[in-house]
């Protein structure tokens, strides 16, 4: 298995058990029996060990080391430490077996993990509910019938979107890849047409290397949440005040960059190693930013996944989020009925 990089602001300590139960048990299967453990099985604490995929690369994850940095989940009451999980199934692996406490991934990943009886998930809220997935060609002018389209892996929200894409233009092909850096080299090698990528990635290579959006998928598809936060479900049992406090304090990093994205930008940049210009411009460039960068439960969004979820055969019937989704963590102005 890929074990976690420690992200900067991370306690060492910490880091070295995380990283050696990581290896001891996170690579058994997601649906076996798992023994939990760490804080889980000891008396309620202030600690909240967060795995998240991206936090190197996407700003609406990044936003949880600004937190950090900024002391404002240490003003909140919550200790926080953050690790960069290498996929959705890394990142989940190590919530399931208690090494965790809360996950934030690929939202396929998350309702297929989570609806196993021995996952210890619970789905407590949304996370960047505007669809931002584009794939970028290497130069203008490609056309999508006929195209090669690379996607991540198997079973990620890129493969829930190329089939989307298939759907209504039967000659698209398609190619796992990898990462957004994977695609672009496949596609400057002309192994495919174009790759998926998210912002600031998308602005970046635009100005540097002349990259060209093939399609915006969200004008396609329309829009659901790219990622699913879900909690071990002992630790949420035990320690529910954490949880409304990092819920707390996400709300606020949320609004810093949807109302002050040029400050945010400032803070984002060196996390995700991009010019602070480019980082202001990719959120300006972010679809909606408000409603991208907001706790709100969008209900239609994900229905939307729901029907996408459906269409591509990763479910066999529609996802019931009235009772997948646990909103009691949530601020009230949040939460939605569904």
């Amino acid at each position: 298995m890929r074990l976690f990089r420690l992200f900067r602001g991370s306690r060492l300590a910490v880091a070295g058990v995380l990283l050696a139960a990581a290896a001891l048990s996170g690579c058994a299967s997601e649906g076996g029996d798992t023994t939990v453990g760490g804080s889980n099985s000891a008396a309620p604490t202030q600690a909240l060990r967060i795995s998240a995929t991206g936090t190197d690369s996407l700003p609406f994850m990044a936003i949880l080391q600004v937190g950090v940095t900024k002391g404002w989940f240490h003003d909140a009451g919550v200790d926080v430490s953050l690790y960069s999980g290498g996929g959705g199934g890394d990142t989940l692996r190590v919530v399931t077996s208690g090494d965790a406490d809360l996950a934030i991934a690929g939202n396929t990943s998350v309702v297929l993990a989570a609806a196993k009886p021995a996952s210890h998930l619970s789905i407590v809220a949304p996370w960047f509910q505007v669809n931002d997935f584009y794939w970028l060609a290497s130069k203008p002018g490609q056309a999508l019938p006929g195209a090669t389209l690379g996607f991540s892996s198997a079973g990620s929200t890129t493969e829930l979107l190329v089939k989307a894409l298939q759907k209504q233009t039967p000659s698209i092909k398609t190619i796992a890849i990898g990462p957004m850096g994977d695609n672009w080299a496949a596609t400057k090698a002309n192994r495919i047409t174009a790759g998926w990528a998210m912002h600031p990635f998308v602005t970046q290579k635009e100005q540097t290397d002349g990259a060209a959006v093939l399609v915006a998928t969200r004008d396609v598809v329309g829009d659901f949440p790219a990622d699913l936060v879900a909690a071990n479900t002992e630790y949420a049992q035990r320690n529910p005040q954490n949880l409304r406090a990092f819920f707390t304090v996400a709300d606020r990093l949320m609004r810093y960059v949807a109302t002050q994205p040029n400050a945010a930008a400032v803070d984002l940049a060196p996390l995700l190693k991009v010019d602070p210009a480019v980082m202001a411009q990719a959120l300006a460039q972010t679809p909606e930013l408000a409603k991208a960068y907001s706790l709100k439960v969008d209900a239609a969004a994900l229905a939307n996944l729901s029907r996408l979820m459906v269409a591509a055969g990763q479910v066999s019937a529609p996802v019931d989020w009235k009772n997948v989704l646990d909103q009691r963590y949530l601020p009230d102005p949040a939460r939605t009925q569904l």
